[in-house]
């Protein structure tokens, strides 16, 4: 069995809308009432959470709230705690939970019960029959786990979560090995090219239009707060192209390879260099991440092997030579083999998952 999520666009009527608003309202006050508590007293998640219950039955505006949705505030809050101090133990640039405001807070979810799919109705407890825009059906015999409603700046959605039992694709012993990159998104061993799309690079012209409205606002005016919706309708608009190309790319190569083998990189550190806003647009760890869980649906192999030296290998002698990013042909001065930089690596990268190829390791969440 595995766990998947599918995201639908809700359409709420205007009785519905002031209901989920009211609704975020509540959750976002409970939230900060939490986090008061916590710095004043030394109080944790369980004990908060038996004091929603009586705050439910003596406040009447949390009775208008589905309870596992109250719960749910808590655990996101204790949630936030525990990735604070896991940063704090890391070392890295350390933010203490703050005080949320109407801008960022923006869902809640169910969990296990007040809540129903019913063909393109989403019934939610306390907010009535909501219409769905069943984009995809859900697969057969899927157990519906829990219920995320979302609050974006193109409307309302919901974010289903479910238990299923996959269907694989036909066998496929084809290999292929991937060399992510900045010049090209990605080289594969037998010589395809993937050309960069650059969404966010492309997009910054309309950005700096967005931006260049904002700046020329007055704060807390309305002119101000409708220039901030088309300034994150543009940023919006370039995140959902990328999340695109990444699910035609990823669900492409699945369907025709059987083995597909990637480096392991550091993305995380990669995304602190002289590159790091070539790095964020490429989305290198979204492609590995939805590679995996593709893989796994469809019975498919990932394999991760080391990326030390990867463009500097020759991949039929295996010689190693240094070469700077300025040369993108790979011409090998001791065997003769000459072929693009990117596809070298990607053969190496290839040849690394042998030569013992009975035990191939599979890597899920890359």
């Amino acid at each position: 069995m595995l766990i998947k999520t599918f995201k639908y666009k809700l359409n709420p009527n205007r009785k519905q809308k002031a209901l989920l608003n009211s609704t975020l309202d509540t959750c976002r006050e409970l939230y900060n009432m939490g986090l008061e508590q916590r710095k004043m007293q030394h109080v944790g998640q369980f004990e908060q959470m038996r004091q929603v219950t009586t705050l439910k039955a003596e406040f009447p505006e949390y009775k208008t709230v589905h309870a596992h949705v109250l719960q749910n505030v808590i655990k996101k809050l204790n949630r936030s705690f525990e990735n604070f101090f896991r940063r704090c133990k890391e070392g890295g640039k350390v933010g203490f939970p703050r005080f949320k405001g109407k801008d960022r807070y923006d869902s809640f979810q169910f969990n296990n019960t007040g809540f129903s799919l019913n063909g393109s109705v989403l019934s939610l407890s306390k907010i009535g029959n909501v219409k769905v825009r069943l984009s995809r059906e859900l697969p057969d015999g899927a157990v519906i786990k829990t219920c995320t409603v979302k609050r974006s700046v193109s409307g309302w959605f919901c974010t289903l979560t479910f238990e299923y039992e996959p269907k694989f694709m036909p066998t496929n012993t084809d290999a292929i090995g991937i060399d992510v990159g900045i010049e090209n998104f990605a080289a594969l061993s037998d010589g395809t090219m993937i050309p960069n799309p650059r969404f966010y690079q492309c997009g910054q012209a309309e950005l700096r239009r967005a931006q260049r409205k904002v700046s020329r606002r007055k704060k807390g005016s309305n002119r101000r707060r409708k220039a901030v919706v088309l300034l994150r309708k543009a940023h919006e608009r370039i995140a959902n192209r990328r999340q695109d190309f990444l699910h035609k790319t990823t669900t492409a190569l699945v369907q025709k390879f059987g083995v597909i083998v990637v480096e392991n990189l550091n993305v995380k550190g990669l995304a602190l260099g002289i590159l790091s806003k070539q790095v964020h647009d490429a989305s290198w760890s979204t492609f590995f991440n939805f590679l995996s869980y593709k893989a796994a649906d469809a019975g498919r192999k990932i394999v991760g092997v080391s990326c030390a030296y990867t463009s500097q290998t020759c991949p039929a002698c295996g010689t190693r030579k240094k070469k700077s990013l300025a040369m993108r042909k790979h011409e090998c001065s001791e065997c003769g083999y000459t072929t693009h930089r990117d596809t070298a690596a990607a053969e190496v990268i290839l040849g690394r998952s042998f030569p013992s190829n009975a035990n191939i390791p599979v890597v899920v969440g890359v």
